[in-house]
């Protein structure tokens, strides 16, 4: 009987994003290839400025000393309505027109998950996207890295979460190789990009050392929390990438 096993780390920060901020964030992320998706999305998103047509109906009431504009028909027609009613000559029907307009619009912020380009991933509907950190035999992805990032006003948390499915019964050791060995340089890397741009001049927020918290599940509900060793090793790969970064 298969088994699917689990390791989730969430680590938290004392501060958030206001909306603005995460827009800026957002492009942020991107210089280091990192996106955020959303659970519909299938392909990755364009990080370019678009430009936008806006078309804008307007509707001009005729009279004999003038005319009145209105962007809505039926302001328009209470208008006309009431001029008829006092014998003033005018249009029976609105005239309408068409206004367009261009904007420019930024890439937004799209979702939660998040994906590093660097890094073999697959890129499914339905929030099936990670990071693939190895294959078995027939070249299926083995162990699978998902990331989200959620941020509000006042916090913010970076989760991971690695998994590993396997036919039988595993050792102990075994599942830490698979679930804290493999996955935690890449663990590691993603954290230092997201605070070395969290405590740039851009944002400067507080360098407070963040909550972390871990646990491993398998599907038979048995659950336990990490060693205190697990958890400093990726502190470590989180250091290690800072420096190798600077």
């Amino acid at each position: 009987m298969s088994q699917k096993h689990k390791r989730t780390v969430e680590i938290s920060y004392p501060f958030g994003f206001s909306s603005s901020e995460k827009e800026l964030l957002n492009l942020e992320l991107f210089k280091h290839n990192i996106i955020n998706l959303d659970s519909w999305d299938t392909a990755i998103p364009s990080y370019e400025p678009q430009t936008v047509e806006q078309s804008i109906s307007k509707y001009t009431v005729v009279m004999y000393n003038g005319e009145l504009v209105f962007n809505y028909r039926s302001e328009a027609q209470a208008v006309i309505n009431q001029l008829v009613a006092q014998d003033i000559e005018v249009n029976e029907e609105p005239d309408v027109s068409e206004e367009v307009s261009e904007s420019v619009v930024e890439p937004q912020w799209r979702g939660s998950t998040i994906l590093y380009l660097d890094t073999p991933y697959h890129l499914g509907s339905y929030s099936r996207k990670f990071h693939i950190l190895s294959e078995n035999d027939v070249g299926e992805p083995n162990v699978m890295l998902y990331v989200d990032f959620t941020a509000y006003s006042y916090s913010c948390k970076l989760t991971f979460t690695a998994e590993w499915t396997t036919e039988r019964v595993q050792k102990a050791d075994t599942i830490e190789h698979h679930l804290v060995e493999i996955p935690t340089p890449l663990m590691g890397k993603i954290q230092s990009i997201f605070e070395g741009i969290f405590y740039s001049e851009t944002f400067d927020k507080s360098t407070e050392e963040p909550i972390i918290s871990c646990n491993f599940d398998v599907v038979s509900k048995h659950s336990s929390e990490c060693k205190p060793s697990v958890i400093e090793m990726l502190k470590e790969a989180r250091d290690k990438a800072s420096s190798e970064e600077e």
